[in-house]
């Protein structure tokens, strides 16, 4: 069947401007092309994706989609099938019109082979309208954190969206979610489909009640305030309700053991459909276990043997900004991308137990862009007084909203100013603006051989990373991506 004219016209121009925008230096042509394309032909998204052979599976949530679509991708590429991933991290569906498009014959059709499947992150926000024009066979939901207030409002506003649209999905589809976040574990009564939840039984990583941080605290069903045996962090974890007796649904790939190795990695043994099997994670912290079990999931879900969902597991990477690490001279640098209470926390017990004896270096930077969100108030609910440790060699505050981190750092129990200022007891706050500056300025006060750990919100690395691409230092993200699949 011939496709009609506008889409072979929106194929191919398209397909022109990713080329122009990457020859010219104009950025990677993750967007623009997808939405030029939508323009000329609305229903290109759905009519390409409904090529695909194994269908689309979407993944979303605040916290960790990237990775954990990451990881399904390497799954399923294992696994023997074409994966088509927006793995550059573009999640709005201009982002997935790209990818489709790089994927397409001049004559307008997917040119791929049959064994694929299209497997892309999806912004909150975008999910509805991903769900109706892709018409996914699995979706996976990873948490639902506070995150860019004055995107989202609060995380019920999100719950709903997310609700509604999940009641769309085909009566064949899967919904994968993440059973120790109630909000999300609630959306498997609102299905008709089937559901499968994943969470961690592991209780030593865990403790009693909530944090302070946490941004679900009521029951989904009644809007009592939930009974917490135990939490892992922010509002995850093992939960009941005594007014409705609605509890934590019994998670089918279960983390039962997890063992932390600070920045090494994680040890995890799950439940699979053949019993429990030992997963070698390469990327450290308890949110990538959660993301591991999700990916784990997703996979099962789509028929995979666990032989294969553990090889490539081991073999899993961080996208870029999340727990990066490159040197630059003699300083090792460890980039953690962070833009919400949830995951600023564990970020910076992340790099604090790392280090443990060794002196802790820390460049953190704020921007308040679109992206980042406008909002930064989110920052008091930050654990900065974890900064005030013995072992924190500097700090220094960069970004434009690099005074509000100041204060809030000061409120912390630091001195802000330059260095030297205070006593020699006093952790000294640098405040330096323009985040490239800092970083520099960063790795002079860094001792060779130490780690500079760099906690940036989302434009202030992305500028920092373009800084250091132009230098060489690390991948432009495209390159990234291209070396990635080309390593698989």
């Amino acid at each position: 069947m011939h496709p009609p004219l506008a889409r072979i016209a929106a194929v191919n121009v398209g397909t022109q401007a990713r080329w122009l925008s990457r020859t010219l230096g104009r950025g990677g042509g993750t967007s623009l092309p997808g939405l030029l394309a939508q323009r000329i032909d609305a229903g290109l998204v759905g009519a390409l994706a409904g090529e695909l052979g194994h269908g689309c599976v979407l993944v979303t949530g605040t916290n960790g989609k990237t990775t954990t679509t990451r990881m399904l991708a390497d799954v399923a590429r294992r696994f023997g099938w074409t994966v088509l991933s927006n793995r550059e991290g573009s999640n709005l569906l201009r982002g997935v019109a790209t990818v489709l498009l790089d994927h397409s014959s001049r004559a307008g059709h997917l040119d791929v082979p049959e064994e694929s499947i299209g497997i892309f992150e999806v912004d909150e926000g975008a999910l509805p309208g991903a769900i109706d024009t892709l018409r996914p066979r699995l979706v996976v939901i990873t948490n639902l954190f506070r995150d860019q207030l004055d995107r989202y409002f609060e995380v019920d506003f999100v719950a709903r969206l997310w609700a509604t649209a999940l009641r769309r999905l085909p009566a064949d589809a899967t919904l994968v979610i993440n059973a120790d976040d109630a909000q999300v574990a609630y959306l498997g009564e609102e299905v008709s489909g089937g559901v499968a939840y994943y969470g961690l039984e592991d209780v030593r990583h865990a403790h009693g009640g909530l944090e302070h941080a946490a941004d679900s605290r009521r029951c989904p069903r009644c809007g009592t305030d939930l009974h917490y045996e135990r939490s892992f962090y922010a509002h995850l974890g093992h939960y009941g309700c005594g007014q409705c007796g609605w509890r934590r649904p019994a998670p089918r790939v279960a983390g039962w053991r997890v063992e932390l190795s600070a920045l090494e990695g994680t040890e995890l043994e799950a439940s699979t459909a053949v019993g429990n099997r030992v997963f070698q994670v390469p990327l450290p912290g308890l949110f990538n276990a959660y993301n591991a079990l999700g990916a784990i999931a997703g996979a099962s879900a789509l028929g995979i043997n666990p032989a294969v969902i553990e090889e490539a597991v081991a073999g899993a990477s961080g996208a870029f900004g999340r727990l990066e690490r490159f040197r630059v001279g003699d300083t090792l640098v460890c980039l953690l991308l962070v833009k919400n209470p949830s995951g600023f926390n564990q970020a910076l017990r992340l790099v604090l137990d790392e280090s443990q004896a060794e002196p802790v270096h820390l460049l953190l930077a704020l921007n308040d862009n679109g992206p980042d969100g406008r909002d930064v108030s989110w920052i008091w609910d930050v654990d900065l007084e974890l900064c005030a440790q013995d072992g924190v060699e500097f700090i220094m505050a960069a970004g434009e909203r690099a005074h509000d981190l100041a204060l809030r750092l000061k409120y912390a129990g630091m001195a802000v100013g330059d260095p030297g200022s205070g006593s020699p007891t006093d952790r000294t706050v640098v405040v330096e603006e323009d985040v490239v500056r800092a970083f520099w300025r960063a790795v002079e006060r860094t001792p060779p051989g130490a780690t500079l750990y760099v906690l940036p919100s989302y434009t202030a690395m992305w500028r920092l990373r373009e800084n250091l691409a132009a230098r060489r230092y690390v991948p432009r993200f495209y390159e990234q991506v291209e070396l990635a699949l080309a390593a698989a």
